[in-house]
């Protein structure tokens, strides 16, 4: 009897654990399923945000997925990360993201509409957007501030004294140029008006381009004694020209950007004074600090906000330096 009634009660108990197993596995498998199309598996089912990134072309969008997890794991938020190659497959991953139950969306747009969005607009989702605002209807914006990244570095320029400037203009990005080169323009002739101003436009934001252009204006023009290269890619290749032409004039070199292998030129770099104006990846963590702000029920005072560019210089490079980070 007694084996008997062990056998009886152990069938029905081996079943019922071996269904609830088979559907904990299923669950893993749909959720991951859910997540897959080229995604970043989602750590969380049911996550409290879902972010949702660009294409990661280069170091600083590779970056800003490093930023924002750091920043979501410190706040001990669960959370999805996804990477879109293009506009239609973002739009899907915010559709699989609000199927999986995320609470809020943190989206920095790979070229989407209005319509990529409204499925959360009407359901009340929250979407904290970064860069770029895309449509109304958001609960909150985060962007750099090109303007005054050329603001505060034709500040720091004229401060050395500088006689004849060398601003490039770059066409890969002429939005974010035209902004940083124009405004740039404006303060240092407000701030140093017998400073000459030079122009010069370049193709892409790279240190090839910016040693070529730069080499070639040491060569043919010793008035120029300083560069606003508005990007640090680009700066990185003015200075190697410096290095290379023998020339113990040059004042200063201004860059954009705050990248890790910039951040230690500037520290290293003796051949003229080096400096960048942030436009950091981790401006993305002001973006986890708003979800996490809703998440606790307080409320978003400001619907658009500007990060600083701080000018960073010998002085303070070492407070931004960060040995993990992508960019």
């Amino acid at each position: 009897m007694k084996t008997s009634t062990f056998s009886t009660l152990k069938k029905p108990f081996l079943l019922r654990r071996l269904l609830a197993l088979t559907c904990a596995f299923l669950s893993v498998m749909i959720l991951f399923a859910a997540c897959s199309d080229d995604d970043e598996p989602c750590p969380a089912q049911h996550p409290q945000v879902a972010v949702c990134l660009k294409n990661q072309t280069n170091s600083w969008r590779t970056a800003l997925s490093y930023y924002a997890t750091n920043q979501l794991e410190s706040k001990g938020l669960t959370y999805a990360t996804y990477v879109a190659k293009d506009k239609t497959q973002q739009a899907n991953q915010i559709r699989m993201a609000l199927e999986a139950g995320c609470q809020i969306l943190v989206v920095v747009p790979e070229g989407i509409g209005k319509e990529a969005l409204d499925f959360a607009f009407s359901a009340g989702i929250p979407v904290i957007m970064f860069e770029d605002g895309v449509t109304d209807g958001y609960t909150a914006l985060v962007q750099g501030d090109n303007a005054a990244a050329g603001k505060n570095a034709a500040g720091y320029i004229a401060s050395k004294g500088a006689v004849h400037v060398v601003a490039f203009k770059i066409t890969q990005d002429p939005a974010s140029s035209d902004a940083r080169v124009g405004a740039f323009t404006e303060e240092l002739k407000s701030k140093s008006p017998s400073t000459r101003l030079t122009t010069q436009t370049l193709s892409l934001y790279t240190s090839a381009d910016g040693k070529e252009a730069a080499a070639r204006i040491l060569a043919g023009d010793p008035s120029v004694d300083a560069f606003y290269a508005q990007d640090d890619e680009v700066a990185s290749g003015v200075i190697e020209a410096i290095s290379e032409s023998g020339r113990t004039d040059i004042k200063v070199v201004v860059g954009c950007g705050g990248s890790q292998a910039f951040l230690s030129l500037i520290l290293s770099t003796t051949v003229t004074d080096v400096a960048t104006t942030l436009y950091s990846p981790s401006m993305i963590t002001k973006c986890v600090d708003l979800a996490d702000d809703l998440l606790k029920g307080k409320a978003i005072e400001e619907k658009q906000i500007v990060m600083p560019a701080t000018v960073v210089n010998k002085g303070n490079a070492g407070e931004y330096q960060d040995s993990n980070s992508p960019y």
